[in-house]
C-alpha cells in the first residue's frame, strides 16, 4: 500500500482526519499578503507565525471555537521548510477514546482483536518530515498524553503492541478552546506536557474582537460561495451593518456559515436585512449595558462565590430585559446555549 492509499485509509475509516494536498496548499498561497486580515491584532499575530515557522518550535494556537486556529497552523506549515511534506489534521475529541491511541501512533499486527494484518501506520508516521496539527489537544487522554511527551522530547513513538522505538522528524502544532491550567488544576491535562507543548502560544481573539476583519472577511466569502455556486449575490449596506454589528459567537466559521445560507436561500439578488436569519436579523440589543452591583459585599464570601453570584444577577437581569434567552444571549456576547447551561447551574447553585 502506498502513501496515498495509507492517507485515503485514514481518512475513509473515521472522516475525522485531514490530509491537506501539497499542491492545494501552493495555489492557496498561504503568504501573509493574501490573508484576509485587517485587524492591527490579528496582522501582529500572522507575523509572530512568520517567525516561528522558520524554525521547529512547538506551537499551541488558543482560541475559541471557530477563530481560525487551524489556518493559522497552515499558515506555519505552509510558511515552512516543510512545506512539500505532509501536514495532517486530526481532531482529538473526534476519534473514540479506545482507537485514539492506535489512531496516532499506529499499531502491530496482533495488537488487538481485529487488528489489521500486517498493523498499520499511525498518523504520526504519516507526518514523517512534515507537520502534524492537533486540535482539541485538551481532550486526549491522560494515557496518550504520556505518549506525546514522549514525541516531543525524543522524537520517538512506539506502535501498540509493540517495544520498539521508531525515530520520527515531524512538528506538532496543537490548538484547543479551552483552558488548560484549568485541566491541569483538575488532573485532566499533564503540567509537563503543557511545558512542552506552549513553547510558542498563540492566542487568537475572537471574531467580535476584531471588528476590522468582519467587512474584509464577507467580500473574501461572498466571492468564494458565489463561485461555488455560480451566483452573482451581494449584501446591501443594511445587512452588512447588521452582520458587523452581530456578536458571531460561533466566529469566523459561524460568518461563513451564514453568507453561504443567505446566498442559497436569496440566489442572485442584493441580500437585505430581512433576507438574514432570524438569529441575526433580530431584534436592536444593546452593546453594552451597565449592571450596578452595589448591593453586593465580598464579606465573607471568597472571590470565587463572589464571582458567581455576579454572574448569576447579570444573566438574570439579561433575561428579564430582553424577554428571550437568544437576545439576552446577544446582549452579552455568548452562546444562547452557553447561557442556559450557566443559568441553570446557577439557579441550581442559588438553590441550594
Amino acid at each position: 500500500m502506498n502513501e496515498s492509499e495509507l492517507y485515503n485509509e485514514h481518512y475513509n475509516n473515521f472522516g475525522k482526519m485531514n490530509i491537506l494536498d501539497n499542491k492545494v496548499m501552493k495555489d492557496k498561497l498561504y503568504d501573509i499578503s493574501n490573508m484576509v486580515v485587517e485587524d492591527r491584532e490579528m496582522l501582529n499575530i500572522l507575523k509572530m507565525a512568520t517567525k516561528v515557522s522558520k524554525v521547529d518550535t512547538t506551537v499551541l494556537i488558543l482560541g475559541e471555537t471557530g477563530v481560525g486556529k487551524e489556518g493559522i497552523a497552515k499558515y506555519i506549515h505552509c510558511n515552512s521548510n516543510r512545506k512539500n511534506n505532509p501536514f495532517i489534521t486530526i481532531n482529538c475529541g473526534a476519534i473514540p477514546e479506545n482507537l485514539i491511541e492506535s489512531e496516532l501512533f499506529g499499531y502491530e499486527s496482533g495488537a488487538f482483536t481485529g487488528a489489521n494484518k500486517g498493523g498499520k501506520m499511525g498518523l504520526f508516521q504519516l507526518a514523517h518530515g512534515g507537520t502534524i496539527f492537533l486540535d482539541e489537544v485538551g481532550e486526549l487522554p491522560l494515557e496518550v498524553q504520556v505518549k506525546l511527551l514522549r514525541v516531543l522530547q525524543e522524537h520517538q513513538i512506539e506502535r501498540v503492541g509493540s517495544i520498539n522505538s521508531i525515530k520520527v522528524d515531524l512538528r506538532v502544532v496543537a490548538a484547543t478552546n479551552k483552558n488548560l491550567i484549568e485541566l491541569i488544576e483538575k488532573n485532566k491535562f499533564r503540567e509537563d506536557l503543557y511545558y512542552r507543548l506552549s513553547v510558542f502560544p498563540i492566542e487568537i481573539p475572537p471574531l467580535r474582537e476584531r471588528k476590522d476583519d468582519i467587512v474584509p472577511l464577507i467580500n473574501y466569502f461572498l466571492k468564494d460561495i458565489n463561485d461555488q455556486y455560480g451566483f452573482v449575490s451581494s449584501f446591501s449596506e443594511e445587512a452588512i451593518k447588521c452582520l458587523c454589528e452581530y456578536s458571531w459567537p460561533g466566529n469566523v466559521r459561524e460568518l461563513r456559515n451564514i453568507i453561504e445560507r443567505s446566498i442559497v436561500m436569496n440566489g442572485n439578488t442584493i441580500i437585505q436585512r430581512k433576507d438574514l436569519p432570524e438569529c441575526i436579523n433580530g431584534f436592536e440589543v444593546e452593546q453594552e449595558f451597565i449592571f450596578g452591583i452595589n448591593n453586593f459585599s465580598i464579606k465573607g464570601c471568597s472571590l470565587k462565590e463572589f464571582t458567581q453570584k455576579i454572574e448569576f444577577e447579570i444573566i438574570e437581569d439579561a433575561v428579564e430585559r430582553y424577554g428571550n434567552i437568544r437576545m439576552a444571549a446577544k446582549a452579552l456576547g455568548i452562546d444562547p446555549s452557553t447561557l442556559i447551561r450557566k443559568r441553570n447551574k446557577n439557579i441550581k447553585r442559588h438553590d441550594e
